[in-house]
């Protein structure tokens, strides 16, 4: 190899490890500096609430029998429960929005103070049916039919809206507003200026669900008159966390 050649090649190789130090300098400068730009923050919290009507509601409503033989209390409960199915679906509720959530059998027993012992005098059994009831204006006229068919529990009904998307979009939209009215408030007080989000995490999931809680059916019909269920408004919340970049 010639000396021309050789001095040709070497001085390339140096050439270009210089411009790969340059380059691994400049991006560790860079990094660096953006480094120092996220150390100066200002992290908030935003909440957003939208108020919205329920257009559905879940109602877990049973059958509690007592006999003094475990089949026998089975076998009323069973065709109670069954009556009260055949009714729900006569109002158009679907097969697949009735679901059985609890279902249990235990004695009922008495301690008779004479022979110091416990005695069993019969068997409950306990039926239970969550129902999903699409249509929020028939909530009332389900629970009524429902007794009447043999229904005498009435655990609690729980209201929400079939898709909350929409509204949750918009409780998001709220949070992000409420979180940047902080931000501009504690820059100020500092004499500081907003310069832009450097982080947004989003600390909700939606799911507008309220609980509300109704006696037994015969405490509700004893004066005969029909249920009257208020749904009332939901609450779609959204949080979010936001850290702000400011400058001096």
């Amino acid at each position: 190899m010639s000396n021309r050649l050789y001095k040709t090649i070497t001085v390339t190789m140096i050439a270009m490890a210089m411009l790969g130090f340059s380059l691994i300098s400049n991006s560790l400068w860079t990094n660096r500096a953006d480094a120092d730009e996220v150390k100066n923050t200002i992290t908030v919290n935003g909440e957003g609430i939208v108020k919205v009507k329920p257009n559905m509601a879940y109602a877990s409503m049973g059958v509690d029998t007592i006999s003094k033989e475990a089949k026998d209390a089975q076998k009323n409960n069973s065709a109670a429960m069954n009556k009260v199915i055949q009714v729900l679906k006569s109002m158009g509720i679907a097969e697949d929005d009735i679901k059985t959530t609890d279902y249990s059998i235990y004695p009922e027993q008495n301690y008779d103070e004479k022979t110091k012992q416990t005695v069993i005098t019969g068997y409950h059994v306990s039926n239970t049916v969550e129902v999903t009831v699409r249509d929020i204006n028939s909530v009332g006229s389900v629970i009524d039919k429902a007794g009447d068919a043999g229904a005498n529990r009435m655990y609690n009904i729980s209201f929400t809206v079939s898709d909350d998307s929409a509204y949750y979009q918009q409780a998001l939209q709220a949070a992000a507003k409420n979180a940047k009215g902080k931000a501009d408030a504690i820059a100020k007080s500092l004499g500081v200026s907003i310069v832009g989000p450097v982080s947004v995490t989003e600390q909700s999931a939606g799911g507008p669900i309220v609980y509300g809680s109704i006696n037994s059916m015969k405490e509700m019909a004893a004066d005969g008159a029909g249920t009257s269920v208020s749904t009332g408004e939901l609450e779609v919340k959204a949080q979010i966390s936001i850290a702000y970049g400011y400058s001096k």
